[in-house]
């Protein structure tokens, strides 16, 4: 039995490929609609246009990735994109005609269905799922068993002990809900990470957490608004009316998340009120129907300038993986956001996270029956972590905590007060929490989304990942 914790794209397209590839398939999550892609709104990049090629999709990916990309990884998910997407449509999903343009990307590339395409995905592959007959299973991992390197079982709150494990394939999220300011579900804690990590996975570029520079929140009411909005001619200003962002970076709204959420935190600190204005935008109404319903329950339409701020949004590290989703234990799968395949680097492209999850899932059946290659960690260094203590938070206080001293903007003393919070706790949140700033605290340099003030340039000599293991 191959088992698949989590039921977002990565975990739900891998167990419809499975299935239809005849092995037998199981798939369990905490809670079926939590996760990030039924609230993912942009996209799925792809150079499927006459005037794209994987070869342009893969320079503007290392390009925001900012020097850490696998290019292996890279130039693997690029190429494999137009074939998985030819795949996802033969299974009977329908993209828009139209592509659309997201920061970073030099060409149009972004398909999308309405302006909630993980939404949109997410129902048709559980639905999809459900009819392919895969038991889908509300239950919460907690403990990974291995023996000699090799994963041998797994414990969950409702079942106990499951022992018939072929293959486990994780592909339970990201952590950014571990911080204050979120625009993510309550359900992506790190848990899935913390747990293998236990069992003995390495993780790497813990560091590299994303803000979204465009969220809002109006009447309490926390919403995304999609990197399309800007695609399509949507503008971010200050209380006076100046697009400000022309200030820090040429591309003005166009250029990647990690130069506008800083660009945007730092103004805020200014005191300056953030807006984005939509009414630029032609035919509002009709590409993005889903943000016209949210303004209007708020009493709002398009032309009414909306308060913005930068979110905890993705996180490029976790599980460090291969092309196939393999881990360093063998057996042990991870894909989509848990996992670190190198893909996103230091920053990620708009986009390529549902195209992540989409190739890892549907390709998978491709190498469960190969001999496992597992990872190499000759891009960085490795560093070894003990994890032992009684100490305990509330997730309230790890939020404010990651929020004021691993945030945006770090440094030294925020980065050594979080280590030493942190400390002592063998919890999953707060073990997901300390090797992040431990991890910020070792990069002492500014890279991507990782921004030290402190060290804020660029260093050649960071060139390369940081990984952590456990020693017991």
């Amino acid at each position: 039995m191959i088992y698949i914790i989590g039921s977002g794209i990565a975990g739900l397209s891998a167990g419809v490929a499975l299935r239809r590839a005849g092995k037998k398939v199981t798939l369990i999550s905490k809670r079926i609609d939590g996760g990030s892609t039924p609230i993912a709104k942009g996209g799925v990049a792809a150079s499927v246009g006459s005037d794209d090629s994987p070869e342009l999709h893969a320079q503007d990916t290392i390009k925001v990735g900012d020097g850490l990309c696998d290019v292996k990884t890279v130039n693997y998910v690029t190429s494999e994109a137009k074939n998985v997407i030819e795949t996802f449509e033969s299974w009977g999903f329908e993209f828009e005609e139209d592509l659309r343009l997201e920061g970073g990307h030099t060409k149009r590339r972004v398909l999308h269905r309405t302006d909630e395409t993980g939404r949109e995905i997410f129902n048709f592959l559980l639905k999809l799922a459900r009819e392919e007959g895969i038991p889908i299973i509300e239950d919460r991992l907690v403990e990974i068993r291995v023996k000699d390197g090799k994963v041998t079982g797994f414990v969950t709150e409702k079942r106990g002990l499951v022992e018939d494990v072929d293959k486990l394939v994780l592909a339970t999220g990201g952590y950014s809900y571990l911080y204050e300011y979120s625009s993510t579900q309550s359900t992506n804690i790190g848990d899935g990470m913390a747990i293998a990590f236990k069992a003995g996975a390495m993780l790497a570029d813990m560091e590299f957490v994303q803000f979204h520079p465009t969220v809002t929140s109006l009447d309490g009411e926390v919403f995304l608004l999609t990197e399309t909005l800007r695609g399509e001619g949507a503008q971010i200003i200050n209380e006076n009316g100046e697009r400000f962002l022309f200030n820090y970076d040429k591309r003005g709204e166009l250029a990647p998340r990690d130069i506008l959420s800083r660009a945007i935190y730092i103004e805020m600190l200014k005191g300056h009120r953030v807006f984005i204005d939509l009414s630029k935008i032609e035919d509002f109404e009709r590409k993005f129907p889903v943000v016209a319903k949210y303004l209007a329950r708020h009493g709002h339409n398009y032309k009414v300038k909306i308060p913005i701020f930068p979110a905890a949004h993705f996180v490029d590290g976790g599980i460090r993986v291969n092309i196939r989703g393999e881990s360093n234990i063998v057996n042990l799968y991870a894909i989509g956001e848990v996992s670190d395949s190198g893909l996103h680097g230091a920053n990620r492209l708009a986009s390529n996270s549902l195209l992540e999850g989409l190739v890892f899932g549907i390709n998978l059946p491709r190498y469960v029956d190969n001999s496992w290659e597992g990872i190499s960690t000759d891009d960085g260094i490795v560093h070894s972590v003990r994890i032992s203590g009684n100490k305990t938070l509330s997730l309230k206080e790890i939020r404010r905590i990651n929020w004021e001293n691993v945030g945006i903007i770090r440094n030294e003393e925020k980065l050594v007060k979080a280590i030493n919070t942190y400390s002592g706790s063998t919890q999953n949140e707060a073990i997901i929490s300390y090797l992040t700033a431990l991890a910020a605290e070792i990069r002492k340099e500014s890279r991507g989304n990782h921004f030290r003030e402190d060290y804020p340039y660029k260093d050649p000599n960071w060139e390369k990942r940081i990984y952590f293991k456990l020693v017991v």
